[in-house]
């Protein structure tokens, strides 16, 4: 059976450190037992444009496991801000870790509630 399953950014994405965990904003949080199955993302870039990372992930603040990468162009270069869509073929993009977290690669951040995606469980 599907289960419909969306999240948004409840914090800034920004880049990784040297030092591990800043950075990294959880997406979704898989449910035990369950595949999620990626099928769009929704971003608005905040700052300068740099490529975002988007991980199946073991622990919330912990970018490892499957990477998908993807250009995020910058909104100050737009006359306005227009979001940037990513949709995926059925069945998707396949995560099956705990979480799916994301970061940047490069400089430049994703304000608060500025990336989503949205996919199912199964």
């Amino acid at each position: 059976m599907r289960y419909p399953v969306s999240g948004t950014a409840t914090q800034e994405v920004c880049p990784n450190t040297s030092t591990g965990a800043t950075g990294v904003c959880t997406l979704v949080s898989i449910t035990s037992g369950r595949t999620f199955w990626l099928r769009g993302i929704r971003m608005i870039a905040s700052s300068t444009s740099g490529n975002v990372e988007v991980y199946d992930a073991t622990a919330q603040t912990t970018a490892t496991g499957q990477t998908i990468r993807m250009l995020v162009p910058s909104a100050t270069s737009l006359t306005s801000v227009v979001p940037t869509v990513y949709e995926f073929a059925p069945p998707g993009i396949k995560f099956g870790n705990n979480y799916v977290i994301a970061k940047l690669a490069a400089s430049g951040s994703i304000g608060i509630g500025g990336m989503n995606v949205w996919g199912y469980e199964e």
